[in-house]
């Protein structure tokens, strides 16, 4: 009679403790939520991150804090990511060098396939090309003469990013030879330029727009098969006569591995649900960031696609420089 008893209040236990974990795991958020920004502040990934901050907060009723572990590769703020628990409270918000860091660094410190999983690609958006006002030219054509006679300097956001492959891309379509100078993200290369450090920078129109608008530098071209909104007046690569050139910004967010998915999918249905709100969505316009949003499903397999293709660009290109 008294194992029975044993039993039945075992099996009691059990059950209430069993109620408690699912109730604790129902309550996910119930702490702040870490970004982990690979970037300096200022830059792209960091002005989109913080965009959207206020308004996740909301959804997610926790605080969201932004995170800025800076490096030339922003290869720190993945190792960060990649030793957190794998909870849901730790998320690394990538930009292109996540995807072509595998084709570029020689050792990279963790496997960007196996070591990570995916949440969402947030946006994709335009790269643009300014100049210090010191620079002459005002136009591709006019930059392109002048690099092939003077020492021209290029600002880019760190080795990998798109403001660093645009210039790769841009040497190699034109033949000219413009000297790439890497900072820990695209607010320092602004830093350099506007200080006259630099000739000139591959940046986000999140971070260059103020500075064109008040004449600070000067706006020569924009990637993209279209004229960006936010800047409607900056031509195209292609309109300005250089093919296959372009290269787009994109900004992602992904996990530790084995981070539930129900966690993953909730943190990516609050970034949709962000991005849809008349206030944030005007913000993102205006600073030259299209949405995506896709699912954690779709973007493993994005995220794998591009690696690959890029480490299959590598072949052919040098991306190092």
């Amino acid at each position: 009679m008294i194992g029975k008893r044993r039993l039945l209040a075992s099996s009691a236990a059990l059950l209430v403790t069993g109620a408690s974990v699912g109730r604790a795991q129902a309550k996910y958020p119930s702490e702040p939520i870490k970004f982990i920004v690979p970037r300096a502040p200022g830059g792209g990934t960091d002005v989109l991150a913080r965009l959207l901050a206020p308004t996740l907060e909301k959804k997610l009723g926790v605080p969201i804090v932004v995170d800025n572990r800076a490096d030339a590769t922003a290869v720190l703020g993945g190792m960060i990511v990649t030793k957190a628990k794998p909870d849901g409270y730790t998320f690394y918000a990538s930009d292109n060098a996540f995807y072509q860091n595998p084709a570029i660094l020689d050792q990279l410190p963790y496997d960007t396939l196996k070591d990570f999983t995916a949440v969402t690609m947030i946006a994709q958006g335009p790269v643009i090309l300014i100049v210090h006002p010191d620079v002459p030219a005002k136009t591709l054509p006019e930059l392109l003469a002048l690099a092939k006679t003077t020492h021209l300097t290029f600002a880019s956001g760190g080795i990998g990013a798109s403001t660093h492959l645009v210039g790769v891309m841009v040497n190699l379509r034109a033949g000219v030879n413009i000297q790439h100078i890497p900072f820990k993200g695209s607010g320092p290369a602004l830093i350099a330029l506007l200080g006259g450090h630099v000739s000139m920078q591959y940046g986000g129109i999140s971070s260059a727009a103020p500075y064109v608008k008040d004449g600070k530098v000067r706006a020569i071209v924009v990637t993209g098969d279209h004229r960006d909104p936010s800047m409607p007046d900056v031509p195209t690569f292609q309109e300005s006569g250089l093919k296959d050139a372009d290269v787009a910004s994109i900004w992602g967010l992904h996990a530790p591995p084995d981070t539930p998915i129900e966690r993953r999918r909730l943190v990516r249905d609050a970034i949709v649900a962000a991005m849809k709100e008349p206030d944030v969505k005007k913000s993102l316009a205006d600073r030259g960031y299209e949405p995506i949003g896709n699912t954690p499903e779709e973007q493993q397999v994005r995220t794998a696609t591009l690696v690959n293709q890029w480490i299959e660009v590598g072949k052919t290109v040098n991306l190092k420089e």
